[in-house]
């Protein structure tokens, strides 16, 4: 900002006197001076739970500023929710109404909180107003049986991928159901709706469904798949008549005390229908399991099962498909049936797997840099500057501060 201003200094000093551009330039610092006053004094209220005065403060801040300003999405984000927190939704809705919000998830994140408090008038006319649609009325272009904004999307050598989208809510359900529906996981649906209750999603509830993400590494091959533990998703870059696509899945992980097949791998293997021969740990737990379950509906394979290298670790179906996205196998990586069933088709034996456990990711779409936060946890400072600096990303204005308070489980533009 200080460059910006003695850039304008010089503009000013070519039309007045140097006395008049001088008080011109003082008044714009005092002005810059004021908002960055008011921005903090706004995010430090919010923090501090005292939400009628971040509302007092962020009100007077958004008088002068301007939605190119570098604080503004955090005060409008930290406005929206002490609206809310206040039983304000008159006011939330009135700064979506009035159409000087330009990003995208800023306006969905207004949505959520509004159709959270009922306010179902307020919902449809903000969809109408900003051409904003239900991902149920949605027809996805079909691209060699995937779902094109889905399940596979173009990538063009970027590593930085799809738009986010929202489901509305046809009746009382969880986010289980709706990550079914959605062919996300509950993790990853669980993370970026964090205001919501997983397990009470009544009727008319927006969801966000996060689609824009990174893959796991800045520069990737095409042909391998990738495995990104953390946000339990896996990722299988390919050419198909000269263009370039990313096929994605969630996935079901191991829990916590699981040994994870982290490093690089070979598919060896591939099976349809699988027979389950539990490991002797397994059955120890559990004497009642038969040396071998066959194919069916009881078997925790599922219909299809891939090797990793000359490992007991597989990529396979289940019969339990609300664990997807969750902690939830011994370290195999577990799929939805009908998406395994596609990957099955289309990968071939010596195709590389490689297994990595990431919070952050960070990627490159044109010109723009995406970070991805993937953990609800608080962020490792030295595991991001690590990330940043492999890439020889660069720092931002406030990047810290905007890294700390970014929306987790989708990529986000640092600019």
């Amino acid at each position: 900002m200080r460059k910006l201003l003695k850039v304008l200094f010089i503009f000013l000093i070519c039309f007045f006197s140097s006395s008049k551009a001088e008080d011109l330039l003082a008044s714009l610092e005092s002005l810059e001076k004021r908002k960055f006053h008011l921005a903090n004094q706004t995010i430090g209220m919010f923090y501090d739970r005292m939400y009628s005065m971040a509302i007092e403060y962020g009100e007077k801040y958004l008088k002068i500023a301007s939605a190119e300003d570098e604080h503004f999405e955090k005060v409008i984000d930290v406005l929206y929710l002490s609206y809310y927190y206040t039983e304000n939704p008159d006011k939330l809705y009135k700064i979506l109404e009035k159409g000087f919000i330009k990003d995208r998830d800023l306006i969905i994140k207004g949505l959520v909180l509004l159709s959270k408090k009922n306010r179902e008038e307020y919902v449809n006319h903000i969809l109408r107003k900003y051409g904003i649609k239900d991902t149920k009325n949605k027809k996805y272009k079909k691209i060699k049986g995937f779902e094109l904004g889905k399940n596979i999307f173009e990538i063009n050598s970027s590593n930085v991928f799809g738009e986010n989208e929202i489901y509305i809510s046809e009746k009382n359900q969880t986010l289980l159901e709706i990550a079914r529906k959605t062919d996300t996981g509950f993790y990853e649906l669980h993370l970026i709706n964090d205001i919501l209750n997983p397990f009470d999603i009544k009727k008319g509830q927006i969801v966000i469904i996060p689609r824009r993400r990174i893959i796991p590494e800045f520069f990737f091959e095409f042909g391998a798949i990738y495995i990104n533990l953390q946000e339990k998703r896996l990722y299988y870059s390919v050419v198909w008549n000269k263009k370039q696509y990313i096929i994605t899945f969630p996935v079901g992980v191991g829990v916590d005390d699981a040994v994870e097949p982290i490093g690089e791998f070979e598919i060896t293997e591939k099976r349809k229908h699988p027979a389950w021969y539990p490991p002797e740990s397994i059955r120890k737990k559990n004497p009642e399991l038969p040396k071998v379950v066959p194919p069916g509906k009881n078997n925790p394979l599922g219909t299809r099962a891939m090797r990793l290298g000359y490992t007991t670790y597989l990529i396979h179906g289940t019969n339990k498909p609300y664990g997807i996205g969750m902690k939830v196998s011994h370290g195999c990586i577990r799929m939805y049936n009908e998406d395994v069933e596609k990957l099955f088709e289309i990968v071939d034996i010596g195709t590389v797997v490689r297994v990595v456990k990431k919070s952050v990711k960070v990627g490159k779409r044109e010109s723009t840099d995406y970070i991805e936060i993937d953990t609800e946890k608080r962020l490792d400072v030295d595991v991001l500057k690590a990330e940043i600096e492999r890439y020889s990303f660069k720092e931002y204005p406030g990047f810290y501060m905007k890294v700390k308070s970014t929306i987790r489980g989708t990529a986000v533009p640092l600019e």
